[in-house]
Order: structure tokens, then sequence, then C-alpha cells
């Protein structure tokens, strides 16, 4: 099938087309509405290198591994660990379940992000709260700078500062529901023309029914056609209770001259007379 054949069968089947992606744009507005509406907090730090007898490509070098490093570690359960243990003030009680859940639901909180040899780093909280969001990218940054968490750096030779303090949204950013529509809509789309592709004349149950009796055409419909004569009404004018007078009758007309016919006698060929003797010859 080339392209203008496709673009016929598109506009042919446009309803399917529209039936099958509005389906999915609405499980993907279903799906993202049950998911819990997360502002986010932004902050960046700054990674600076105090041995100064090193080079600018040794400097880098280093702020990249730092910067990685980092990245890495704050998603580790040690430094939410060492997050609830420290004394910034945030809602410990968020963190409340197992360890492993606590792990799932931290890995869903934060987000850091090293911009190689720059030594920034970029860090996100996601929290329903956004005041609770905010507090905890404080914590955050702050036990990073003290070096209590499990990365451990040389003071003399590493010192990290914010650039960037935290910054709370307006808005809710998780879940993105113009993201996600959009991918609905594509993902709709996508499927809607591969259905039609694949089926461009008949539908799934005339597949199955092509697969069980062989390459023959569904004839069902018809037979029926040609079996049952289609019914057509006759109207007429003519009612039950109407007498019909034949139209081959001879007129008669009555004169007011005309003589008056009168009964013609017959003779009957037989006569009694007397009694019952006569008849039977006594």
């Amino acid at each position: 099938m080339d392209t203008k054949d496709f673009l016929q069968l598109f506009k042919k089947r446009k309803t399917t087309v529209i039936s099958i992606t509005l389906i999915f744009v609405i499980i993907g507005l279903i799906v993202t509405l049950l998911q819990p509406l997360k502002y986010s907090s932004k902050s960046r730090l700054l990674i600076l290198q105090q041995n100064a007898s090193s080079d600018a490509y040794t400097v880098s070098k280093s702020n990249e591994y730092v910067g990685g490093l980092i990245s890495e570690v704050i998603y580790s359960g040690s430094f939410l660990d060492s997050l609830k243990a420290s004394n910034s003030i945030f809602d410990r009680n968020y963190f409340s379940g197992s360890y492993k859940e606590n792990v799932k639901k931290w890995g869903e909180t934060v987000f850091a992000r090293s911009s190689g040899s720059t030594g920034v780093i970029d860090i996100e909280i996601y929290h329903t709260n956004p005041e609770e969001a905010k507090n905890i990218s404080n914590a955050v940054n702050q036990l990073i700078i003290s070096g209590q968490s499990p990365y451990k750096f040389n003071p003399e030779q590493t010192k990290i500062s914010i650039i960037d303090e935290p910054v709370v949204s307006s808005f809710p950013v998780k879940p993105n529901i113009p993201v996600n529509l959009a991918l609905s809509l594509l993902f709709g789309l996508i499927a809607s023309c591969s259905y039609i592709y694949l089926f461009p004349k008949e539908r799934v149950s005339e597949k199955l029914a092509k697969e069980i009796f062989g390459n023959q055409e569904p004839i069902i419909k018809q037979n029926i056609q040609e079996t049952v004569p289609a019914f057509e009404p006759v109207m007429t004018t003519q009612t039950y209770n109407q007498k019909v007078v034949p139209e081959n009758l001879p007129i008669f007309s009555v004169l007011e001259d005309a003589p008056i016919m009168e009964e013609p006698e017959f003779e009957t060929p037989y006569q009694f007379q007397g009694n019952i003797s006569n008849v039977l010859g006594e």
C-alpha cells in the first residue's frame, strides 16, 4: 500500500482513527489525574577546588568526578538516613515506611544532575506540599555542604557552596499533564493508523471467520438478500367492505310509455285432479 492509498484509507476510516485516538487520550488523562500533584524546588551547588598548583584540565576532571559522585550518592538510602539524622527541619514522617519503601519514595522525591567539568550540580526536590519541598531542598544542600553525607571530602581541597537558593514552582510540575496528553495522542494515532493499515476493509471478527472457514468471503448477508425477497407494500384505495360491481353487466332503462311486461304463464306437464287414488291408478 503506497502513501496515496493510505491517505485515502485514512480519510475513509477517519471515524475509527478518531475513536481509537480518543480512547488513548482518555486513558492517559485518567492515569495522569490519578497521580498526586507535586511541586518542585530547584537549587544549584558549585564545587570549588582549593589546590592552586593543579592545571585547569586537572581541576575540570576533578570537578566532573566529584559532581558525578555526589549526584549518584544522593539517591542512596544512606544519604536518606543521614538526612533524617540531621538537625534540619522537615517532615520526617513522609519517609516512615520500610527501608525499601523509603528508598523508593526518596528516588521519586529527589533528582540530581551534574554539569560535568563546570562543577555545577542541579538538585530538584518534588513534594505535594511546596513548603515541604523547600524544606527538604535546604536540608539536602546543608548536608552536602557540611560534609556529613556518605560522601566525605577534604574541606582543605574541596569546597561546595550554594549558588542558587531553592526556588519553588508556582504550579505542580508532576505529573506533566500537557506532555502526558501529547504522548497519549501520539500513541493513539500510531495505534489507529496501524489498525486501519492491518485491517483496511474488514473487522477482526471477519478476519477470524476467514481463518476458520478459509479464504471465502462472508456471504451470509448476500444469501439472505437473495433468499428473502424484498417486501413492498401495495397501496390500494379499495376497502374490504366495498361491493365490487362487474362492469360487463347489461344496463336497463325504464321508459314511462313502455308496455308493462307480464310474467309468462307456463303449463305444467302434469296436472293432478281428484285424490291420491288417481295418481296411484286405483
